[in-house]
């Protein structure tokens, strides 16, 4: 019995660490994307859902523009969160 409050702190920090963005729980009209601390992912949302991208290459997500950018116009920095203008 010792072990399970190790065992509760443990699993309440994955699931609050690797907590992953709230989708609308249905599609819009337009796609919902939603930035990533890391630069060159984002999510994109499906039905609730939301669904990890990379960008190719060097690039980072853009989140005026919801693209895949040349870094020094996506606007983001490394474990900041990026926001749209």
């Amino acid at each position: 019995m010792k072990l399970l409050p190790v065992v509760l702190i443990l699993v309440y920090a994955h699931i609050w660490v690797g907590a992953e963005p709230q989708c609308p729980p249905v599609d819009g009209e337009r796609p919902v994307f939603i930035p990533s601390p890391d630069c060159n992912k984002y999510y994109m949302c499906g039905n609730g859902i939301p669904y990890l991208i990379t960008c190719p290459g060097n690039l980072h997500f853009n989140p005026t523009l919801n693209v895949c950018d040349w870094p020094d116009r996506a606007g983001c920095k490394e474990g900041e969160e990026c926001l749209a203008d």
